[in-house]
């Protein structure tokens, strides 16, 4: 489970920073990862892989 995990999360093709050009329509990572976690439906593939790992 893990190892499918990890290749999701290497497959997700989500970029973990915007460029600057794009700093001028008030877009940012941080209120983009913020926004994410407010909505998701899934804890995040880390949270994910690093509980399978805990247990």
């Amino acid at each position: 489970m893990i190892a499918a995990l990890e290749r999701l999360k290497a497959s997700s093709g989500m970029p973990d920073t915007m460029p600057e050009s794009m700093a001028a329509f008030g877009i940012s990572s941080g209120v983009r990862r913020g926004l994410r976690a407010l909505f998701a439906s899934h804890p995040p593939l880390d949270a994910r892989i690093a509980a399978l790992r805990a247990s």
